[in-house]
């Protein structure tokens, strides 16, 4: 995969573009199980884990699409309501 962030850029932009025409958001209230919140939520610490290493490899580019993916899925699991914050004492 390329490290030209323009090129990445369009690449990215048309998947998602793609993506988002094939969706079609549910119109009543579902349940989530945990299972798959918990799965998210690991997938997001992947994702942090792959930002730094690709960071610290010299490949900022690809640092940047990984801790965008891991910031994304953070955001959906907080706007769903299906996290909390730990609190610090």
């Amino acid at each position: 995969m390329s490290e030209e962030p323009a090129e990445r850029a369009r690449g990215y932009i048309a998947s998602v573009a793609e993506a988002v025409q094939k969706i079609m958001p549910l119109k009543e209230d579902v349940k989530v199980k945990a299972a798959n919140v918990e799965r998210v939520s690991d997938t997001i610490h992947r994702y942090l884990q792959d930002a730094r290493f690709y960071l610290e490899s010299g490949k900022a580019t690809t640092a940047l699409a990984s801790i965008a993916y891991a910031e994304g899925l953070l955001d959906a699991l907080n706007f769903l309501e299906l996290t909390k914050t730990r609190t610090t004492q």
